[in-house]
């Protein structure tokens, strides 16, 4: 019979194995020996049993209790069970850190660059934009109700005489100078919104060759298999953004299916 500390240190030591090999099996969920892996947490449930029910089983198998009293009593025992559960929590450590600085500086959204145009811009040259587009739509709508009502009183005129036709032209006329107006008006606003829309591609660029915005994309001609690139900044110097086929073009080369996105820092 183990005396009370005897006793204590096996099961200390057991438990301390059954962590062991518990770790062991984590550290292994993810590969493919499933049967190791099952072997192993079974391993581990089976020490972490002994361990709680030690003081059942030691009075009915006293052989192998002398036997664990004196590997319990061994430091290099002790230092092999405890050695793989320290083991394995600096390699977890060590990668979750290694996880969080590569997690670091990384955008939690990518963009298409008319997208970052849009949200990652000057927030200033967002509103002149938007305001503009506004306009440019409000125009087209009262553009296009005036041409329908136009046409609906071309066809109207030649079926009234006297005063309800000369009502009818008078009109006609009228609506056909605020449609011209209207008209005219539009071409400026078109070109007002494609300067706002320059100046917001400029605003991203020059985010991009300060390093405040990163890209990354696939050189062209793409192969396939190519992992996509962040695009250093130091090459913004000479890159140029074009919005529409989402591509970084420059003097020899170019980047293709660009995306945009702001450091997480």
């Amino acid at each position: 019979m183990f005396l009370q500390g005897d006793a204590l240190a096996v099961q200390l030591f057991i438990g301390a194995a059954a962590i062991s090999a518990l770790t062991v099996a984590m550290t292994q969920a993810g590969w493919t020996h499933r049967w190791f892996v099952r072997g192993m947490f079974g391993l581990g449930a089976l020490l972490a049993a002994a361990s709680v029910g030690w003081r059942y089983i030691e009075t009915r198998l006293p052989v192998i209790g002398d036997a664990l009293q004196i590997v319990a009593q061994s430091r290099a025992a002790w230092f092999f069970a405890s050695i793989a559960p320290a083991l394995v929590a600096g390699m977890l450590l060590s990668d979750s850190l290694r996880r969080h600085r590569e997690a670091a500086g990384k955008p939690r959204e990518w963009m298409t660059i008319f997208g970052a145009m849009e949200k990652l811009a000057r927030q200033d040259l967002i509103d002149r934009y938007r305001y503009v587009s506004q306009q440019v739509y409000d125009n087209a709508n009262t553009a296009i109700a005036l041409e329908k009502r136009v046409s609906e009183l071309q066809i109207a005129a030649p079926a009234f005489e006297g005063s309800q036709r000369s009502e009818i032209i008078d009109e006609l006329v009228k609506l056909s100078a605020e449609h011209g107006a209207v008209c005219k008006q539009s071409r400026g606003l078109v070109e007002t919104e494609g300067d706002c829309r320059e100046a917001l591609r400029t605003n991203i660029h020059s985010q991009l060759l300060d390093g405040d915005l990163i890209a990354k994309g696939f050189l062209a001609p793409h192969a396939p298999g190519t992992s996509e690139t962040i695009i250093p900044k130091e090459e913004w110097r000479f890159l140029m953004l074009d919005h529409e086929g989402d591509q970084a073009l420059g003097p020899n080369f170019e980047y293709i299916a660009l995306l945009i996105g702001k450091p997480d820092r």
